[in-house]
């Protein structure tokens, strides 16, 4: 089965309903006044996490989400009716990001979880909402707030249960034979695989996903060979599964570290690549569990439960081979880690709070198999030991790369300049602000605040009434002694930068 572990959708929330302006005027009813209703509220999108999810394959075909209609106000102080939310449907694990910043918004790690993506418009006020005892009938409304369009890009964390890696042609298209009900490729040559599939395997009545991914070679992490897109898929796996070829011999021995080194080259480059060289990698032991994980000065990267499969024993079927090719496989990665992590001082082996043992080859071999995917040697005591770890590893333990907090937003704050650029000067000169002979001496003062951006957006302009209300609003939330300070004089024409997308900035005279 192809997978989409990640997806790009544009997602729109609804404009607010505008209030209106009417009166009432009916037999029977005395003193009617003003019965301008106000608008239903624009719907927004929301994002909410399912554990009964595990793909992002429902929005391969539909991708672009907008909002259904709005309703204004009605007369006779009724309102308009609200618009009902969008909920999206995600897998626990995912990530959301702002495609144009690149930033990360949330990242899920919960069931039913949600989290807006675009928050509908507010909705506009009808004019019966501001009579007063001086104003007995107000002419005037507050249009909907229009609504927000967003790019994002969702991807999951946590792909599979199991990950094959391993060099070309070292058997996991067969061993994915051997294990499940499905026809993998099988040839002899090398990348017969040439994109990632994920498998279903029920074992002793527990369904585990296995994903096959392509061969990687060395300096995979550089982008030789099939490049390093599919390592990232292998970061998204809870076990890692790394398979070598017993029948190459002196290539399969160190197949193994090879792997290992390029997963580490390329978690580096994903987490910071000011710190090449600087982050460590090492398999210690939980139990009788092997756990791989990188780190940092003490602070966990990642960390995956990790097994080693021999496979194609049935081209050596030797034992004084099988036991001297072990031996100096378990000798290479051990080497491999030690060399690793020699940065780390001895004090360090307690990393993120917790004390594992050692590596050694005695916990080697027991996750260690030697199997032949041909003739299903092995494959049983395998199948065995996946469920065990799969059973004893919640998906929250599995610490991914992307558990890293959240970007806080930067504080908004009012940006003035003074200087009219010749294309203000003609949306200015076209909309009457200013005349030929008084622009030199004009002065433009920007301002960026979402606040007074909505604001503007709700001012009924032309509306004399509308534009008292506004200034009035602005007065008491105390924008115009911020603009005072900032030396902002009467006369001077504000630019209200837009905060929805697809909306020029509005101008106003202050």
């Amino acid at each position: 089965m192809r997978f989409y572990d990640e997806v790009t959708i544009h997602v729109q929330s609804g404009k607010g309903g505008d209030g209106i302006v009417t009166g009432r005027r009916e037999k029977g009813i005395p003193f009617g006044g003003p019965s301008g209703g106000n608008g239903g509220a624009g719907w927004s999108v929301i994002l909410r996490a399912s554990k009964d999810e595990n793909t992002l394959l429902s929005y391969r075909y539909k991708s672009i989400f907008k909002p259904k209609p709005w309703e204004p106000g009605r007369s006779k102080d009724q309102y308009g009716s609200n618009a009902e939310n969008m909920l999206l449907t995600i897998p626990v694990g995912t990530l959301i990001r702002d495609k144009l910043t690149g930033k990360l918004l949330h990242a899920f790690t919960q069931d039913g979880e949600e989290r807006t993506a675009v928050e509908g418009g507010e909705w506009g006020v009808g004019n019966m909402h501001f009579k007063d005892a001086v104003n007995q009938y107000p002419n005037f409304c507050l249009l909907g707030e229009p609504g927000h369009k967003k790019d994002i890009i969702l991807e999951l964390q946590l792909l599979a249960d199991v990950a094959l890696i391993g060099s070309p042609s070292v058997g996991k298209s067969s061993i994915i034979n051997s294990i499940s009900n499905t026809k993998a490729k099988v040839a002899d040559y090398p990348f017969t695989t040439l994109a990632p599939n994920l498998w279903s395997v029920l074992y002793e009545n527990q369904h585990f996903n296995v994903i096959d991914i392509p061969g990687l070679i060395k300096w995979a992490a550089e982008g030789k060979g099939l490049g390093n897109a599919f390592l990232r898929h292998i970061l998204k796996s809870r076990i890692f599964c790394i398979v070598v070829d017993i029948a190459r011999y002196d290539t399969g021995i160190t197949e193994a570290t090879d792997i290992l080194e390029e997963i580490w080259e390329y978690i580096q480059k994903k987490f910071d690549p000011s710190l090449v060289g600087e982050i460590s990698i090492d398999i210690k032991g939980d139990g009788s569990m092997m756990t791989l994980y990188a780190y940092h000065e003490g602070r966990i990267l990642l960390e995956k439960r990790v097994l080693f499969l021999v496979n194609k024993y049935d081209l050596v079927n030797d034992e004084d081979i099988l036991k001297e090719y072990l031996t100096q496989l378990k000798d290479q990665i051990i080497l491999f880690l030690k060399k690793k992590k020699a940065r780390l001082p001895s004090d360090k082996e307690n990393v993120g709070g917790q004390v594992w043992k050692t590596i050694t080859k005695k916990l080697l071999d027991e996750n260690l198999f030697v199997i032949s995917a041909a003739t299903h040697y092995g494959i049983n005591d395998r199948l065995k030991r996946v469920v065990t770890l799969l059973r004893n590893t919640k998906p929250e333990e599995v610490y991914h790369l992307e558990n890293i907090p959240v970007e806080d937003q930067e504080e908004e704050k009012i940006a003035m300049i003074t200087e009219v650029t010749d294309q203000e000067k003609k949306i200015l000169l076209d909309e009457w602000y200013i005349d030929e002979g008084s622009y030199e001496h004009a002065k433009v003062r920007e301002v960026r605040n979402a606040e007074i951006c909505k604001l503007v957006r709700q001012m009924w302009r032309g509306n004399q009434e509308a534009e008292n209300f506004f200034w009035k609003t602005m007065d008491q939330k105390w924008f115009l002694l911020t603009f005072d300070l900032a030396g902002i004089h009467k006369g001077d024409i504000l630019k209200i930068v837009s905060y929805y997308a697809g909306k020029d900035d509005r101008y106003i005279v202050y």
